[in-house]
């Protein structure tokens, strides 16, 4: 993989190329969402406290961004923010409901001073209703959804891995999207209420009637479950129609199981049998001889499993920001002469890194960057 560099790299091959995108959440959902963008070509600027970040957040969602160190508390630091929206078309926040309006300027103002800037509010609950205010994290949303119970009724659990926090910011990068699309027809931008709890709750749309009956889980059996393989090494099956059910029987050695989908008298007798020939070897074995048979069976792999999975390598999923390996945009994009590159693999630049390059495309003077410098306006890295 090539090394990355501090500097962005060129956009021109990419479809949200001269999209500029202002990005002023401190907290994984708004990177989440603005990674994406920048991913497809977007030149994402962080607008960040002179101070220093308050939350880093990990490498793979702030890389290919660029850094203004910018103190939106100082007297001057709205003058600043407005000068920048004028000349963006995308602004994310995460601030509770109307600090931003408090402070001078919310989205109540930029409809007036920028109506072609589309702003995107990201918070747990939404811009109204009784908890607008309330703070939350990852599983107060999973919790208050519903999503934490449609995974596992069994309580007290929660997951080991965040989720409704990455659900919310695809909602917010999709309505971003078509708000850009609106604006480009109309004129006109918008305003979208994002609430991390609201986008969990639409995961359970996957499951009818879960919402008038309670918790519904998809039920395990010998043809679908998790074995364990030979060296601990885990295969999860899927065989849930007949064709994948016939052809795991037939490639693991037990033909006189084809033909008996859920029709099993002793389906705990079954699966032992199927556990049974698992465990003599590895789970990448298996895969290999199932897979191309139609068994549906794969790998559970853990995170460094993925550098040396076929598939994860044949699609040049993983990529290189300094010494960390971080996942590359899921959203790939091909035309006639083939699937384009993916965005810049630059990695996370110091906070305020490129202040006066962003103020100087934002049309400030060179007099006035170095005034607002000497005031503690803005950063002093240049």
């Amino acid at each position: 993989m090539p090394e990355p560099t501090s500097a962005p790299a060129p956009r021109a091959a990419l479809p949200l190329s001269g999209v500029t995108v202002l990005d002023l959440t401190r907290l994984p959902p708004g990177g989440f969402a603005t990674v994406l963008l920048a991913d497809l070509g977007a030149d994402v600027i962080r607008v960040e406290s002179p101070k220093g970040r308050q939350f880093d957040g990990p490498i793979g969602l702030n890389r290919g961004k660029r850094s203004l160190a910018l103190d939106l508390r100082h007297p001057r630091g709205l003058e600043v923010l407005r000068a920048l929206a004028a000349h963006a078309d995308v602004l994310v926040e995460n601030e509770r409901p109307g600090v931003l309006t408090e402070r001078g300027f919310g989205y109540e103002h930029a409809a007036v001073e920028t109506p072609r800037l589309v702003w995107c509010s990201i918070t747990g609950y939404g811009q109204d209703g009784p908890y607008a205010q309330w703070s939350g994290h990852d599983l107060s949303f999973a919790a208050h959804s519903g999503l934490l119970t449609a995974l596992n009724p069994q309580q007290p659990w929660h997951p080991e891995l965040i989720l409704s926090i990455p659900v919310g910011a695809l909602t917010a990068s999709v309505g971003i999207l078509a708000a850009l699309r609106e604006r480009d027809r109309t004129g006109t931008g918008s305003q979208l209420d994002i609430s991390l709890s609201e986008a969990s709750t639409w995961l359970l749309s996957s499951a009818d009637g879960i919402i008038d009956r309670g918790p519904r889980g998809v039920p395990f059996g010998p043809d679908r479950s998790v074995y364990e393989c030979a060296d601990d090494t885990w295969v999860a099956v899927t065989a849930a129609e007949p064709r994948t059910w016939d052809a795991l029987c037939e490639g693991i050695g037990l033909p006189d199981l084809t033909g008996s989908l859920r029709r099993w008298e002793d389906p705990h007798a079954v699966a032992e049998r199927l556990a049974e020939r698992f465990r003599s070897r590895r789970a990448e074995h298996w895969v290999a001889e199932l897979g191309p048979l139609g068994a549906s069976v794969v790998r559970v792999n853990r995170g460094p499993d993925l550098p040396n999975d076929p598939q994860v390598a044949a699609r040049g999923l993983l990529r290189k920001v300094g010494d960390l390996t971080v996942p590359r945009s899921p959203v790939r994009i091909r035309d006639e002469s083939g699937e384009r590159p993916p965005g810049p693999t630059y990695a996370p630049p110091p906070v305020g890194e490129h202040t006066r390059a962003v103020l100087a495309q934002a049309g400030l003077s060179a007099s006035l960057i170095d005034e607002l410098h000497a005031c503690g306006a803005v950063g002093r890295r240049s």
